[in-house]
Order: C-alpha cells, then sequence, then structure tokens
C-alpha cells in the first residue's frame, strides 16, 4: 500500500481522524508529498514549471515543498474577459495549467455563461467549483468525483467525532441546513449529502441556487460603484433587483424561522456560518420573537468569520443564548473549499485539530519562508498553507491569506485530539499588516500567463 492509499484508508476505515493518527505520522506525510509530487508533476503544467525553474526534482524534506506551494490568487489568475466575452475554450486552457486531468478537448459549443461552462466541463467528469466572488472575481478549482465524495466522507466524520450529541443521535435528528439547493460552491453538494446521512430529514433555508455569474455580476457592480465609474441606468436596475432579492430573501428566512420554531420540543442539528446565524437571531428580534428558540440539546454547527455582516462583539454568546443551548452545543470548525475537511474546535484544548491527511505548514508573511519547528515542538505564528494528500483533479499544495498561531505539541488536556493545533485564526487582509501580498503570486501568474497566450 502506497503512502497516499493509507491516508485514503484513513478516511473510509470506521475511526475518529483527529484522535487516531497513524503511526510515524510526519513520515507518513512527507513519503505522501513525495508520491503526489512525482505523480503531479506529470499531469500539472504549472507545478512542473515552477519546479523545474526551482531546481526540485525530488522532496527531502518539507522545506523543499514551500516553493511548490500555489498561492491562493493564482486560481483566479485567468484574464476577466474570457468569462465577459464568452472565450471558454481559452478558459479550459488556463484551467488545463493548474488542473490534473484534461480539459481543453471539454465541447464548449453553445455554452452561454459561467455556469453552463461548469456544467459542461461536469458532464465530462471535472466538478469545477467556484468561490463567492465578492471582488468581482471567482477562483475555479477543478477536482475529480472522487474529490467530492471525499468532502463528503469529511463533513460526516466531522458530524460524528465533533460533538457527542451529532454522534449519540446519528442519523435521528431533523437537520436544519443554511443552504440553497445547489450552486458554485464546492460544499454546497458534499454538505446536502452528508445531511441525508446525519440526519432524519433536511430543511433549506433558501430555495435558489447560488450562481457564480450572480456573485460576479454582483462583485463587479460594488467594484464600479466603489470607483464611480457605475452608470446611473446600472446602478437604478441594480438597487431594484437589490430590494427584490432582499424580499425574497426575507420571506425564506421566514419560513426557515417558523419550521425551526416548529421543532422545539426535539434536539435538531442546525447547520450555518456565524454570519448566517447572526441574521437568523437578528431577522428573529424584529419578528418579536424571544430567545431560547430550540430543544437544550439542539447542535449548532459553524465557522469561518462574519463575512462583512454588521454584529456586536458579544455575537457569538448571543446566538448561544437566541438558540437556548450550551457553548458545549456548538460544532466550529476550521477549513476551507481548498481543504478536503475540517478541523473541530475545542473548548478543552483551546484549539482546531487538524486532520491528519493535511500537512499544516507556518510560513512567513512572504510566503517564502518556513517556520515549523524541524523538532515538531512548539508554538509558531505566521501565513497558514496547508499540503491536502487526498487532493486528485488539483494539486493539494495551497498558500492561505490567514493569519494563524500553531501549537505543534500541546500539552495538558486535547480532549483526545493528536497532532498541532490552530489556536488563532485571521485574515491578514483584515488586520493591521494591511494588504494580502505573496510574494510567488506574480511569478506564479507570470507562468501562467505564458502557458495561456494564444
Amino acid at each position: 500500500m502506497s503512502a497516499v492509499d493509507r491516508f485514503y484508508d484513513l478516511l473510509e476505515q470506521d475511526v475518529d481522524p483527529f484522535r487516531q493518527h497513524p503511526d510515524n505520522l510526519r513520515a507518513l506525510q512527507l513519503a505522501a508529498m513525495r508520491e503526489r509530487f512525482t505523480e503531479r508533476r506529470e499531469q500539472i503544467r504549472l507545478l512542473n514549471r515552477r519546479a523545474t525553474d526551482m531546481g526540485i526534482d525530488e522532496l527531502r524534506t518539507e522545506a523543499d515543498m514551500v516553493p511548490l506551494l500555489f498561492a491562493h490568487q493564482i486560481y483566479k489568475s485567468y484574464p476577466e474577459q474570457f468569462v465577459e466575452i464568452g472565450r471558454w475554450k481559452h478558459l479550459n486552457t488556463w484551467l488545463q495549467t493548474l488542473t490534473s486531468r484534461p480539459v481543453v478537448d471539454v465541447d464548449v459549443d453553445g455554452v452561454e455563461n459561467v455556469d453552463s461552462w461548469m456544467e459542461r466541463l461536469r458532464g465530462a467528469g471535472h466538478y469545477v467549483f467556484s468561490s463567492s466572488g465578492t471582488s468581482g472575481k471567482c477562483s475555479f478549482i477543478s477536482q475529480t468525483r472522487a474529490d467530492m465524495d471525499r468532502v463528503t466522507a469529511t463533513c460526516v466524520k466531522l458530524g460524528v467525532y465533533g460533538n457527542k450529541l451529532i454522534e449519540r443521535d446519528f442519523g435521528k435528528r431533523p437537520v436544519f441546513l443554511m443552504m440553497p439547493p445547489s450552486g458554485a460552491h464546492r460544499h454546497i453538494g458534499p454538505v446536502l449529502s452528508a445531511a441525508t446521512q446525519l440526519g432524519s430529514e433536511s430543511t433549506l433555508m433558501f430555495d435558489e441556487p447560488v450562481l457564480a455569474s450572480s456573485t460576479i455580476e454582483m462583485g463587479r457592480m460594488r467594484r464600479t460603484l466603489a470607483d464611480g465609474s457605475a452608470k446611473p441606468s446600472a446602478i437604478a436596475a441594480f438597487q431594484e433587483q437589490a430590494a427584490k432579492r432582499q424580499q425574497h430573501t426575507g420571506a425564506m428566512i421566514d419560513r426557515f424561522l417558523d419550521k425551526l420554531l416548529a421543532h422545539r420540543d426535539v434536539p435538531v442539528l442546525v447547520q450555518g456560518n456565524w454570519s448566517l446565524h447572526w441574521t437568523l437571531v437578528d431577522f428573529a428580534r424584529r419578528r418579536g420573537v424571544a430567545n431560547g428558540i430550540c430543544h437544550p440539546e439542539t447542535v449548532i454547527t459553524t465557522g469561518g468569520g462574519l463575512k462583512g455582516t454588521q454584529a456586536p462583539a458579544d455575537f457569538r454568546q448571543q446566538i448561544i443564548d437566541f438558540y437556548g443551548i450550551k457553548s458545549e452545543n456548538i460544532q466550529n470548525s476550521y477549513g476551507m473549499s481548498e481543504m478536503i475537511g475540517t478541523g473541530p474546535w475545542s473548548d478543552v484544548a483551546q484549539g482546531f485539530a487538524i486532520c491528519p491527511w493535511i500537512v499544516p505548514f507556518v510560513l512567513d508573511k512572504a510566503g517564502e519562508k518556513l517556520l515549523n519547528p524541524a523538532d515538531g515542538s512548539g508554538v509558531v505564528e505566521g501565513r497558514f498553507a496547508f499540503f491536502d494528500l487526498l487532493a486528485e483533479g488539483y494539486w493539494g499544495g495551497f498558500i492561505t491569506g490567514d493569519k494563524v498561531t500553531v501549537d505543534f505539541s500541546p500539552q495538558g488536556d486535547t480532549e483526545g485530539l493528536q497532532g498541532p493545533l490552530i489556536r488563532q485564526v485571521g485574515r491578514y487582509a483584515d488586520l493591521e499588516e494591511g494588504e494580502d501580498k505573496l510574494s510567488c503570486a506574480g511569478t506564479m501568474e507570470s507562468y501562467v500567463r505564458g502557458m495561456i497566450e494564444v
């Protein structure tokens, strides 16, 4: 069995991956990264170019991986006109530089917008997902069907082993999902699939799909409003659409809240991020709904930040009071779209666990220097990067925009969690350090431009 297969096997086994790590984990992770590098270098053009230019033929240590980690901006390095004027073949060519499976021959005749482009790729076995596109430009990452299935499996693992009440009531609780029925974001499909295993029935907050084309258009409008280039007619149309969308969204939240109130006598599972939980709280208060709307054994899952939502400093405690639960009934987790599997937060350990197939790297702010302790012991602060050993459709090495504090040798009661713990998380773009810049981003984007010149 290869080193990579050991991690596939770990996900498939009926074990807690956060508390039952393989023996000699660091050595096994390094062996698996070596296998991935050898395989993916032959498949991903950008990786091969980077390795050649850096003179890296094999991975001897973890530090050898650092120059091969992809900056998060690289997944939106395509020229915007490819989307704006529908140059879908060229967008395929760009995507080919970043994926391990051939996409250049995928038929794009008749594709009308970015969503139909993504749908055409899915029909050919490329399950492309996008970021939110709030800046007006989406990230696109191609994954395989196996990648999707493994995201679902990790969602189930997080649910079962991230909270004892969910584990106790596996498959029995009604699940309330603050999600749409479908969409371009990676976790929508897998989370919906996981909910069918974790709960007895599902209720969705929203009834319309999240489209990449819509979020891109909204991002562009925000940008033109900010720089003063938006035309009055475009502003009027945008405001009219926004009013209709707000009214419809309010009706959907109203319906969701009514259904949640109707289940207040039984423990339920409510899934959402912090911003959506707070939105529900704010909406309920404007309706005059009092705190304590749920059974005290209800569990809520959450993660991420407020994502621009305005809330008071004590919003988390207010959310707890609103649902009428204890703090230990919150299943908080840390992860991102580009990562297969998120790690649960432990109040006891005061940290987020890291899945054993995720190799953590702490870098300096520029993303050039590895700060991981050589002996695997100590606390380090810096930019979070990782290598995802499960990723098939894309390169698993990724440099994020997050500033983290990682404890590589946690002491005391860790609630059984093994391996390093992420103690604190912030966004460089939101901190005093200012703009999020990676020294390798410009170089990598120049590689991509050279590969897609047409």
